[in-house]
C-alpha cells in the first residue's frame, strides 16, 4: 500500500479536478490514508500554534494539573504521561484534548419540546475547553481559536470533494455540519453544531520510556472520534505507522507542508465497510533528546445521529463495495458500534470512558461506567 500525496490545488483547475478525484476515489476505497497538500491553511495560522507546543507542554506540574480531564465531564483537559489506554494498554504520551468552544447543552430534566432529546446522557460529552493561563502560556487561546477555525472550514471544503468522488450531490453531508449564524443561536440551542476536538499531543524520547523503541506512543487503533480527521505532524520526527491490506505496517513519515487524512470509524460503518478506517499506530521517537509532537483534528457529527441516518445519505452502489479482504488480525479495533444501540453519541461516551475510565467514574458513576466497559 502507498499513501497518495494528493494536491488540493487541483480543485481549482477543471483540467485537473478529474485527476485528483480519481486519486481520492482510489485513497477512499482502497486505502483509507493520504496526504494532503496545497490544503488553504495558512502557513502562520500553523506555526502559530506549533510554536507554543513546548510552552504549554513545559508548564509547572501543578498547572497541568489544574487542567486535568478529571475535572471535566467533557473529557477535556490534560492526560499525563500514560494516562490514557488504547485496547487496554498505557499509551506513552501526555497530551490536552481541546474542542469547538461550545456551551453546556445537556439536562436531565430537558424537555421534549426540541427536536433533540438534551436529556439524554451523550450530550454531556459537549462543553467548554479548559483554558491555560494566559501568563503562562501567552497567544494560545487566540492561535488554538485561529487554527480550529481553519480546520473546521478545511474539512468542510474537503468532505465535498469527498462527495465528488462518491458521485453524490455537492452539499449532501452539509446538514450534518449545521452552522449557526449567530452565537444566539448556539446558546439558545436553536442550532447544535457538531463540536470538532482537536488532541495536541507529545511523545517524549524514547529515553523517556526506558529506551524502548518497540514501545506504544498510541496503540493500534481506528478513529472514532469523528467523521474524518486532519493530522499534522510536527518537525520531522517519524513514529506513525499505517496497517495495510496484508498485515504489514508501513510508514506515514511527516512530509513538509502535508497533513495527513484519514476516515474515522462512523465512516466505515456508514458505508458499510466500503470506506476504509485504516488501522494505525504510533511507535515511541526514536531520538533520546526529541520529543515528537502532532495536532489531530477529529471533525465531529452531531451526537444524536445514527448510522442508518448517515447510510440513508450514502448510495446503495457506494455501500455494496464492501471490502471483506481488510479484515485484519485484529479485528476488536474495530469494535465501533454495540449490538445495543445504532446511534453515534453512545460510541462516542463509550470510547471516552474507555480511554479514562478515572474520569468517567468521577462524573458519570460507576454503574454508567460499568455498563460501558461491557
Amino acid at each position: 500500500m502507498k499513501l497518495l500525496v494528493l494536491d488540493l490545488s487541483k480543485a481549482n483547475d477543471p483540467r485537473q479536478k478529474t485527476e485528483l478525484l480519481e486519486q481520492l476515489h482510489h485513497a477512499l476505497f482502497h486505502i483509507g490514508f493520504l496526504y494532503i497538500k496545497n490544503h488553504g491553511v495558512d502557513s502562520n495560522t500553523i506555526s502559530n500554534l506549533n510554536s507554543l507546543l513546548p510552552t504549554l507542554f513545559n508548564q509547572p506540574p501543578e498547572a497541568k494539573a489544574a487542567l486535568s480531564k478529571m475535572n471535566s465531564p467533557h473529557f477535556l483537559g490534560y492526560s499525563g504521561y500514560a494516562e490514557e489506554t488504547t485496547l487496554g494498554v498505557k499509551d506513552l504520551r501526555e497530551q490536552f484534548d481541546f474542542a469547538t468552544e461550545l456551551p453546556v447543552i445537556y439536562d436531565p430534566n430537558a424537555s421534549q419540546n426540541h427536536s433533540s432529546d438534551f436529556s439524554k446522557l451523550y450530550w454531556r460529552l459537549r462543553g467548554p475547553n479548559q483554558w491555560p493561563s494566559e501568563d503562562l502560556v501567552p497567544g494560545f487561546c487566540k492561535a488554538y481559536t485561529e487554527y480550529h477555525d481553519a480546520l473546521q472550514d478545511l474539512s468542510y471544503r474537503f468532505v465535498h470533494l469527498v462527495e465528488e468522488a462518491f458521485g453524490v450531490r455537492v452539499g449532501t453531508f452539509d446538514s450534518f455540519f449545521s452552522r449557526p449564524t449567530s452565537v444566539d443561536e448556539v446558546v439558545h440551542n436553536q442550532i447544535v453544531p457538531p463540536q470538532h476536538r482537536i488532541k495536541l499531543v507529545k511523545y517524549p524520547p524514547s529515553q523517556a520510556s526506558g529506551g524502548n523503541l518497540a514501545s506504544q506512543g498510541v496503540g493500534a487503533h481506528k478513529d472514532s472520534s469523528g467523521w474524518l480527521t486532519f493530522l499534522y505532524q510536527v518537525g520531522q520526527e517519524e513514529g506513525l505507522e499505517v496497517l495495510d491490506a496484508n498485515g504489514t505496517w508501513i510508514a506515514a513519515p511527516p512530509i513538509d507542508g502535508t497533513f495527513v487524512v484519514n476516515f474515522g470509524n462512523a465512516f466505515e460503518a456508514a458505508t458499510e465497510g466500503a470506506i476504509l478506517a485504516t488501522i494505525h499506530r504510533v511507535k515511541a521517537p526514536r531520538s533520546i533528546s526529541n520529543p515528537r509532537y502532532s495536532i489531530p483534528f477529529f471533525q465531529g457529527l452531531p451526537l444524536d445521529i445514527t448510522v442508518s441516518e448517515i447510510q440513508s445519505y450514502i448510495p446503495l452502489s457506494v455501500r455494496k463495495l464492501r471490502h471483506d479482504s481488510q479484515k485484519t488480525m485484529n479485528e476488536k479495533v474495530s469494535n465501533f458500534l454495540d449490538p445495543r444501540w445504532d446511534n453515534l453519541g453512545e460510541s462516542q461516551l463509550r470510547k471516552w470512558i474507555r480511554s479514562h475510565e478515572d474520569c468517567a467514574r468521577k462524573w458519570y458513576g460507576d454503574e454508567t461506567t460499568e455498563f460501558y466497559l461491557q
